[in-house]
């Protein structure tokens, strides 16, 4: 941070770090703790916490193509014809964005509410099938060629020639041609050779040659490496793949039905390997790549940076509560959730939902506004477990899938009342990350409260709605 702050000063002396906005990209499937530890890890490089947002990569690029000239729309001429006019997204149009990175591929489905504004009518999903899945592929290749041993100690002895035979495959897996037949060849490290040799005690091309799975279609010349087309194509098979059974079962959801446009971006989605796998297997959508697609989700954080409310809502992916004790019911609890807490007869491991799935979530609002009173009366402060469960209507945090992701801090700031003290507490999801507010009922005091979703599991919860 600080070079790059050097350099804006060269050029513009007036400027101060504060009137810098870092806008931190991140992809839309990872978890709450996985932003939250990008977060820190920004503030530690220097980046303080309120000149930072964080962006989600798949809405990042949204907001760029939102201003392409992709939709033809007719207007009424001079003459009284009708003229074809191209036009960004109208309102109300809805489009599933596939955002192709290097590890992962982030898939969401937005819709145009207004002008310059979009909401999330499916939640984001994944997986990391992106460009590096194919590096995995070239790697066991590479393996199968000169074994694993000796791959091994290529890339612990050789960490500068390793970084430089991956810069030229990514290179060529961005130009390998479809259709194309004969073979392909790209340079590899002497120093690979060199080491197969030191090893093996044998010619690397003589031992290529014998390996029957590669007869014909793999040879060494020297530092070349040349390649059957086919078998590098084969390459890209599992995360094409992975990536269009995925975009199938999204398109059976009801909030798919009547999506006809595909936005495919990111770096990977320049791949003509990916692009023809998209057009065959999606032959009734419209397939839009942008220019320059790989700077699409930078392009789009400079917009979200000016203007974060674009994104209007966002769908829950998870149920998210917290664990509670409740007054224990006959019939109702099971008995092995039964325990006697202060003198009363109370349920454990109750999962008191703040938000469910699928829930439509508006940035800036609080989703959830609930009543928290300590168990003990000298407590200073009210502590939760914060869990996410894979169902609507989770009972208790014991349910299978249920995952406790962090800590919930709340200050009680007064004293005197008791146990019967209350405090309000607001989650508002909205946002690419959660804010909590809590709120003393008697003074009206709004106390600090922290989501920390780096903490261990396995501590209980010490309140009570």
């Amino acid at each position: 941070m600080g070079i790059l702050f050097h350099k804006l000063q060269a050029k513009f002396p007036e400027i101060k770090e504060k009137d810098i906005l870092w806008v931190l990209t991140v992809p839309a499937i990872w978890n709450d703790g996985s932003k939250q530890f990008m977060r820190e890890a920004a503030q530690k490089a220097g980046i303080k916490k309120e000149s930072l947002l964080i962006a989600l990569e798949p809405e990042a690029a949204s907001l760029f193509c939102m201003h392409l000239p992709v939709d033809k729309m007719s207007v009424e001429g001079d003459s009284g014809g009708t003229t074809a006019k191209v036009s960004p997204f109208q309102k109300g149009t809805k489009y599933m964005v596939v955002d192709v990175g290097g590890g992962t591929v982030d898939i969401t489905i937005h819709q145009v509410v207004d002008k310059d504004q979009l909401k999330e009518i499916d939640s984001a999903s994944g997986g990391a099938w992106g460009g590096t899945m194919v590096d995995e592929a070239f790697k066991q290749f590479l393996i199968k060629l000169v074994e694993k041993d000796v791959y091994e100690k290529f890339e612990q002895d050789c960490k500068e020639d390793l970084v430089h035979l991956y810069r030229e495959f990514e290179t060529k897996k961005r130009n390998i041609i479809l259709g194309k037949t004969g073979m392909e060849t790209m340079k590899i490290p002497i120093a690979l050779v060199d080491t197969f040799e030191d090893v093996r005690r044998k010619k690397l091309k003589d031992h290529v040659e014998k390996i029957k799975e590669f007869q014909d279609k793999v040879k060494i010349i020297g530092d070349k490496l040349r390649v059957d087309a086919d078998i590098m194509r084969s390459w890209f098979d599992l995360s094409t793949k992975k990536t269009v059974e995925h975009v199938k079962q999204l398109f059976e959801h009801k909030n798919a039905k009547d999506v006809k446009t595909i936005l495919l971006v990111g770096g990977f989605s320049e791949s003509p390997m990916l692009q023809d796998a998209m057009r065959k297997n999606f032959k009734g959508k419209r397939l839009i790549i942008p220019d320059d697609a790989g700077l699409v989700v930078l392009k789009g954080a400079v917009i979200f940076g000016h203007n974060p409310v674009t994104i209007v809502s966002r769908v829950a992916k998870f149920s998210y509560g917290v664990r509670v004790y409740r007054d224990f019911q006959d019939g109702v609890h099971p008995n092995d959730k039964k325990l006697t807490v202060a003198g009363k007869v109370k349920c454990k491991d109750v999962f008191a939902s703040h938000v469910k799935k699928g829930q439509e979530l508006v940035v800036g609002e609080a989703q959830s506004n609930q009543r928290y009173t300590p168990l003990e009366a000298d407590q200073m402060s009210l502590i939760f477990d914060i869990y996410t469960a894979p169902d609507e209507d989770p009972k208790y945090v014991t349910d299978t899938g249920c995952i406790n992701v962090g800590q919930l801090e709340v200050e009680v700031p007064d004293l005197s009342g008791g146990k019967e003290r209350g405090v309000w507490v607001q989650m508002i999801f909205g946002g690419t990350e959660i804010v909590v507010e809590a709120k003393d009922e008697k003074s009206g005091k709004v106390t600090k409260a922290t989501f920390d979703f780096l903490q261990d599991e396995g501590q209980s919860s010490d309140s009570i709605p």
